[in-house]
């Protein structure tokens, strides 16, 4: 009964002008799709990329006319820290270019500069196939993550509830 009144958001193929890359929009995480139609408005006629920095790191690319590209999914860097029992780490420090003089150390600053490193290299592939293109950085390791990227982001850590906020909006229309 306490449900009764409750909506479940649910990915759709098409929101707004947003059209989904996947074939099968279930297969598309709610959250992705949450943070994608998120930037409809904020960043009109403007390619984006979208990296999600939460339990799983995420990309996803929505070209300046709202076409979904696709996009990828990798470990978040507390899955990726946690990946190995003996080296397990909690630690959410990231040191880019420092070599460390034990083994929990070594773990950490690899792991970490192993994750800035993916997600430069993703930014720098998308900017040389599309050029101006603007860099959305959400979830929960975005603030930690932003000043130690390579390149300019748009620093939004709660795009998901922003989209959410978005999606909302439409059912009470």
């Amino acid at each position: 009964e306490g449900l009764k009144n409750t909506i479940f958001v649910e990915s759709q193929a098409t929101f707004n002008i947003f059209k989904s890359a996947y074939k099968n929009a279930d297969e598309l995480g709610v959250d992705r799709f949450l943070a994608m139609i998120a930037t409809i408005n904020q960043y009109p006629d403007q390619t984006r990329l979208i990296v999600d920095a939460g339990s799983a790191l995420t990309f996803d690319l929505v070209l300046a006319d709202g076409t979904h590209q696709g996009g990828l999914i990798m470990p978040g860097l507390g899955k990726l820290r946690r990946s190995f029992d003996q080296f397990c780490t909690e630690s959410q420090q990231l040191h880019n270019h420092k070599l460390a003089d034990n083994t929990s150390d070594a773990w950490a600053c690899g792991t970490g500069q192993m994750f800035t490193s993916v997600i430069n290299a993703q930014i720098e592939h998308y900017l040389d196939e599309f050029g101006d293109l603007v860099v959305v950085l959400s979830g929960g390791d975005s603030k930690l993550l932003a000043l130690r990227l390579s390149h300019a982001v748009k620093l939004q850590p709660n795009l998901v509830l922003e989209g959410l906020s978005i999606y909302a909006q439409t059912l009470t229309a």
